[in-house]
């Protein structure tokens, strides 16, 4: 086979895999099994129309996040510290149930241990805002690094969450900041070689909000319209 057909059948078969992985509808529940605790996530009865090798990734997603055992040693001094700890530790399960490597244990809780998770948001942009910004951080201090992928959709889904918090105080500055680093890094968890984190992605982008209702999504926010 030359050179020129092996890069042709390369193509159509990354364009094959992008075309089924649009079709592959989660329902948000995958993007709640990775951001939150509770029902309504993702289990192996959501993986039966998922084709291969993407529902061999998302199994083993599934098998390490209900075997998960958390790592995270916190030390907290009041109830905020107690619920900043469990919000951690929710970030924790994610990458170590994401990441498809042996040291995705340690990764995790190295990110979390001097993350600023705020035990309440408080209905304000800048919680969210800090995180997101600490995420960028980790990820300017290892832009190829195994964790990218998932900084890429954490930061989206901090940016979306200021976004929201932000359209509901009418501070539209904010609003616009957010909406434009929403889009950037969505994208860019769209772009990322693990299929895994551009199907987490297009999750993100369907559920109909991620912190607080609002009318508009960052992706089609104009502020001057």
């Amino acid at each position: 086979m030359s050179k020129w057909v092996s890069v042709l059948v390369l193509i159509v078969a990354t364009a094959a895999g992008a075309v089924a992985q649009q079709n592959i509808d989660l329902k948000g529940r995958f993007y709640r099994s990775v951001f939150m605790s509770g029902p309504d996530s993702l289990s192996s009865g959501d993986l039966a129309e998922v084709p291969e090798p993407l529902r061999g990734r998302l199994s083993r997603y599934l098998i390490r996040r209900s075997a998960f055992q958390t790592r995270y040693e916190g030390k907290p001094a009041d109830l905020n510290a107690v619920a900043s700890d469990a919000k951690k530790r929710v970030i924790e399960r994610a990458i170590a149930s994401l990441l498809d490597q042996q040291d995705s244990g340690r990764l995790a809780v190295a990110f979390v241990k001097d993350a600023p998770i705020a035990a309440d948001w408080e209905r304000r942009p800048g919680g969210p805002l800090a995180e997101a910004t600490y995420a960028e951080g980790a990820l300017k201090s290892d832009p190829d690094g195994p964790l990218a992928p998932y900084l890429y959709v954490f930061i989206a889904d901090r940016q979306r969450a200021a976004f929201e918090a932000a359209d509901r105080a009418k501070d539209v500055d904010v609003m616009k900041a957010a909406a434009k680093k929403y889009r950037t890094f969505i994208q860019r968890a769209r772009n990322a070689n693990d299929q895994l984190f551009r199907l987490l992605a297009d999750d993100l982008e369907r559920v109909p909000y991620v912190y607080m209702k609002t009318e508009v999504h960052p992706r089609d926010f104009n502020p001057d319209a």
